[in-house]
């Protein structure tokens, strides 16, 4: 499926953030999180998937809306997000310097 940004899937760096609470935003366990994840480093992740994505700069986390560091939106179709979530925290990891 291609990507339709009416139907796309958001993904905030906030999800991924191991230095962030799960009431602050995030998503996975920190085992599969890592400190202040970059957008580019999502999108790394969405692309070693194979999942069409597009950087959306300057946006706001709802929960955090002072703070605008943007978030990327990846097709849907192939993956439920709760199937993407765990699969980019793993490559997160694995990637991290």
């Amino acid at each position: 499926m291609a990507y339709d940004d009416d139907t796309a899937i958001v993904l905030w760096p906030e999800y991924f953030d191991s230095s962030r609470t799960r009431a602050e935003g995030r998503r996975l366990p920190k085992k599969l999180c890592v400190a202040h994840p970059s957008l580019d480093m999502i999108a790394k992740g969405a692309l070693v998937l194979d999942l069409e994505y597009k950087i959306v700069e300057g946006k706001s986390y709802p929960a955090d809306w002072a703070a605008k560091a943007g978030c990327v939106r990846v097709e849907k179709g192939k993956l439920k997000k709760t199937d993407i979530l765990p699969k980019i925290g793993t490559i997160l990891v694995k990637n991290q310097a």
